[in-house]
């Protein structure tokens, strides 16, 4: 719907030096092995996403060989 929605993040990624290397390496390792958590911030002026601007998430990621991807949940 063409909003414009600023995201931001930090997070921590840990695993034992075997996983982190076969991450490294490009393979697909499950996420049970390692951990890896964000905080993502949402920024916008949009009034149907205005809800973003007020609420505190946790994003929980797995790896893959090209890109991360985060399931986001908001706290309540």
């Amino acid at each position: 719907d063409n909003a414009l929605i600023y995201m931001h993040y930090t997070g921590c990624r840990y695993g034992t030096p075997d996983v982190m290397a076969r991450i490294a390496g490009g393979e697909i390792v499950d996420p049970s092995e390692y951990y890896l958590r964000s905080t993502p911030y949402f920024e916008t002026a949009s009034d149907k996403y205005d809800w973003l601007n007020r609420i505190v998430a946790v994003g929980v990621g797995r790896r893959m060989p090209d890109h991360a991807a985060y399931d986001v949940f908001e706290i309540k």
